[in-house]
């Protein structure tokens, strides 16, 4: 790759909310309160940590759909409402997790670092675009407890902006197109997930995996093994910047797959 004209980021994990928890929480509240219209009773069932984050990175409404597909979760669905769950379903607990994920917004954190290495990379005059699974909404009520975002980010692009989310390359073209980037060669896709990584490789585009938000190190070493294509792997996005930053990026990533 050369060097990058273009940084595009990642929410939760990768900009804020270290580990990735915020979501979490709004997916396991968006569950338990569930009460179908065709009865009510709460589903009351809470998915665990590990089966949310087995999906993180996707469109909401997609990790609910593939969180109803896991046998412990619709088996508990079959024993609540003596059926299995359906469309409606989906888009009921998808409702239900937005309203609690809206205001777990207020309790977004920062990643050590991140926001005074976003301030020198946007002072070197190379923006940062954030692409997310979280709704415009949500974007918006995390922008009020971090509003430094606004003064950090070009722009940012979520799947209401485009046909497909992640894994598909929609949000990274989306990205290019506002920067004037023609080549993913020129620009680097930084997040915390094994999408994050698919729709990098599926642009054409450097994917770095970093490991302050859903995976740790040899979660994400094991992303790569699976991808068949060797991505970089930084503690945070503040490393990621400061490669950037001092040129020494383009070198580390191209050892990768010699």
């Amino acid at each position: 790759m050369a060097q990058p004209k273009l940084l595009i980021a990642d929410g939760a994990g990768t900009l804020f909310d270290p580990g990735s928890t915020v979501p979490v929480y709004g997916f396991q509240e968006g569950f338990r309160q569930y009460i179908p219209k065709d009865c009510n009773i709460k589903f009351d069932f809470e998915p665990s940590f590990d089966l949310v984050m087995k999906y993180m990175g996707r469109g909401k409404l997609q990790h609910v759909q593939l969180l109803l597909q896991e046998r412990d979760i619709q088996k508990a669905f079959v024993s609540r409402f003596n059926r299995k769950p359906t469309e409606d379903d989906i888009k009921g607990i998808y409702e239900c997790f937005k309203e609690q994920l809206y205001p777990a917004a207020a309790r977004t954190e920062e990643i050590h670092g991140v926001r005074e290495a976003a301030l020198r990379l946007r002072r070197a005059g190379i923006p940062i675009i954030m692409i997310t699974g979280y709704d415009r909404k949500m974007v918006d009520e995390t922008r009020k407890k971090l509003t430094w975002l606004d003064d950090v980010l070009l722009c940012f692009f979520t799947n209401s902006d485009v046909k497909a989310g992640r894994p598909a390359p929609y949000l990274i073209h989306r990205a290019m197109e506002a920067a004037g980037i023609e080549n993913p060669r020129y620009a680097v896709n930084v997040g915390d997930t094994k999408v994050d990584m698919e729709s990098a490789d599926n642009a054409c585009m450097p994917g770095i995996i970093v490991t302050s938000g859903s995976v740790n190190l040899a979660e994400a070493d094991s992303i790569s093994l699976q991808l068949g294509r060797r991505h970089a792997i930084f503690p945070s996005l503040v490393s990621v910047i400061d490669s950037i930053l001092d040129g020494t990026l383009p070198v580390k990533l191209r050892k990768l797959n010699e």
